[in-house]
């Protein structure tokens, strides 16, 4: 068992929280959350201790590892300093804002033979697993093209009280940091690594106050193509597919990954029979964290190399480029 402690009790800390109740690898103890007043009822419902910084926790032989679920332009500092503390880190996306920041974390973590886990739980979904054995295996044939679609209002339609989500400094070209980079992250998972980008954003709808949409077209090494789209003021939409020059395989979902509904799995191969499969929802979260504390006691190996946690972030830096210069980027080698 690993004992950790959440940085961060907004939205997304609560679900960390609420998602690793029960686990069996990972014991949530403590918290940190700079607004105590407004996180105590939650702590004590929970029963978890409450800190007002970092530092605290940080100095306590009885924590492992930290969850950390604080605004963007926080975690770099945030990594490195509890690095340096001896603990292991679990950092939520974007890990970083920029290429630069992102080496400085995983430099500062893996010199202390620390395992550093990333929040892309979206490779843990049994529809996402299923279609990457699908893409490995050669059952598509030689690799393509990849699409994505995933869109929706969550952050138009109520104030969640974390305005930061809508800063263009922390949250710049539309979604991309809230919905974008999980899945850059799937698509490099399955077709490696990306060569170059180009990304448009626009303002259509007065539902969010920035930027709403981003398309973005990706040419990987091996020569596939790519088009993510996400959209900021739709209501809710999932599809993403892979094409092959045997087959095609499509994911759909109905709800975000705080709702428990199941994805639906297509795919058709040479037969032109096409075939359908139902995954029940899972906790990814928790699978995610779990496998992530299972490597850091040496029991296992993290499905995230540090050079995968570098180069979705250095995606993201050539996404946010070209989305101001209208321009093709080619992505940092």
């Amino acid at each position: 068992m690993i004992r950790v402690a959440v940085v961060g009790l907004g939205w997304w800390g609560r679900q960390l929280v609420t998602s690793l109740e029960g686990s069996e690898v990972v014991d949530v103890t403590d918290a940190v959350e700079p607004r105590i007043s407004d996180a105590e009822s939650f702590a004590v419902e929970h029963d978890i201790g409450l800190h007002g910084s970092l530092e605290e926790v940080l100095s306590s032989d009885d924590i492992d590892g930290v969850l950390i679920a604080t605004p963007h332009k926080l975690h770099e500092q945030q990594v490195i300093a509890s690095a340096e503390a001896g603990k292991h880190v679990f950092c939520e996306k974007p890990l970083a804002l920029d290429a630069e920041a992102a080496r400085r974390m995983i430099a500062a973590c893996s010199e202390r033979e620390l395992t550093l886990g990333i929040g892309h739980e979206r490779r843990y979904e049994g529809a996402m697993e299923a279609m990457a054995a699908m893409s490995s295996s050669g059952e598509l044939g030689e690799l393509l093209h990849l699409e994505c679609n995933w869109s929706h209002d969550l952050f138009a339609q109520a104030d969640t009280g974390e305005s930061w989500r809508r800063d263009p400094t922390q949250a710049p070209a539309g979604t991309l940091t809230a919905l974008g980079v999980h899945i850059t992250d799937y698509f490099q998972s399955v077709a490696g690594r990306v060569a170059e980008v180009r990304a448009v954003t626009a303002h259509r709808s007065a539902k969010f106050s920035g930027d709403d949409v981003i398309v973005v077209q990706m040419q990987f090494v091996s020569g596939v193509t790519g088009v993510l789209t996400n959209l900021a003021s739709s209501p809710f939409y999932s599809r993403i597919s892979v094409f092959g020059d045997e087959g095609w395989v499509e994911a759909r979902e109905w709800s975000n990954v705080d709702v428990p509904e199941p994805a639906l799995l297509t795919w058709q191969g040479p037969d032109r029979e096409i075939r359908t499969r139902t995954f029940a929802s899972s906790n990814t979260v928790q699978a995610n964290v779990e496998a992530w504390a299972l490597a850091a006691l040496g029991r296992g190996e993290y499905r995230f190399s540090n050079e995968q946690l570098l180069h979705n972030i250095e995606i993201l830096e050539a996404i946010v480029d070209s989305a101001a210069s209208g321009n093709s980027v080619t992505v940092a080698r």
